[in-house]
């Protein structure tokens, strides 16, 4: 079943995250507004191999809750010590969909 909200969607996809990717990665959302998507990545995953999968994997189960939207990685970096904070950007958007925040 598809959500009614963008914030639905996104949580469920965390749930979802951090169900199969515990304890070496945990994504935890930081904020939701507009056209972007802010998360914070913490856990043991390897920094310099790799990376950018898990962070592109929050991309792939955000899908499976949502067909209307669809992000990109638009930035990341370290936040703290074993904390990625992550923007990503929204790509498409269909009219229907309400960004309740």
């Amino acid at each position: 079943m598809k959500s009614k909200s963008l914030k639905d969607s996104v949580v469920k996809a965390i749930d979802e995250y951090n169900k199969y990717r515990s304890p070496e990665a945990r994504a935890k959302l930081v904020r939701l507004s507009g056209k972007e998507l802010i998360l914070d990545f913490e856990g043991s995953f390897c920094s310099s191999c790799g990376v950018y999968d898990y962070l592109e994997d929050f991309i792939y189960e955000l899908q499976k809750f949502t067909t209307d939207v669809s992000f990109a990685i638009e930035s990341f970096r370290e936040y703290k010590p074993e904390t990625i904070r992550v923007k990503y950007s929204l790509k498409r958007c269909n009219e229907a969909v309400r960004l309740q925040t």
